[in-house]
């Protein structure tokens, strides 16, 4: 839904909490609408440490699936490059793929709905699933 240009007759006043880490995309589409938007960053993203299972479990994993530009960086910072190019990345949309992107997957290997959402993420995890299924047989 696109939000017409002006609001005129209505509460124009918005409190916006957010991630520190957020870009200010919709801050700023708001206040060029002529939106009040108090933003106050209410917590930070702070990438987890694997452990030697953890990181164990990842490198073994067929599929990595990212809810978020953080996620692929710390996804990154603690598999250090191992594989990220060539594992599928099953991602909620597509913020979180050009993230992938960014830090060199190949294209290929980076599935996103069209939609953002819980719904399109399960189905591309299943699309980058059968990914590697056709990569097994492929080999068998």
């Amino acid at each position: 839904m696109e939000l017409p240009e002006e609001y005129t007759d209505m509460p124009t006043k918005v409190f916006y909490p957010a991630s520190a880490q957020a870009k200010p995309t919709l801050q700023e589409g708001l206040e060029k609408r002529g939106f009040e938007v108090t933003r106050l960053n209410t917590y930070d993203t702070v990438p987890a440490k694997f452990s030697d299972a953890q990181f164990s479990s990842a490198k073994d994993a067929d599929v990595v699936c990212f809810g978020s530009p953080s996620a692929v960086k710390a996804w990154l910072k603690n598999m250090g490059g191992d594989r990220t190019e060539r594992i599928p990345a099953a991602c909620i949309g597509e913020t979180s793929a050009q993230a992938c992107r960014e830090m060199g997957w190949d294209e290929e290997n980076i599935f996103y709905p069209e939609k953002p959402g819980i719904g399109g993420w399960a189905s591309v995890v299943v699309d980058a699933l059968a990914k590697v299924r056709e990569h097994c047989n492929v080999f068998q």
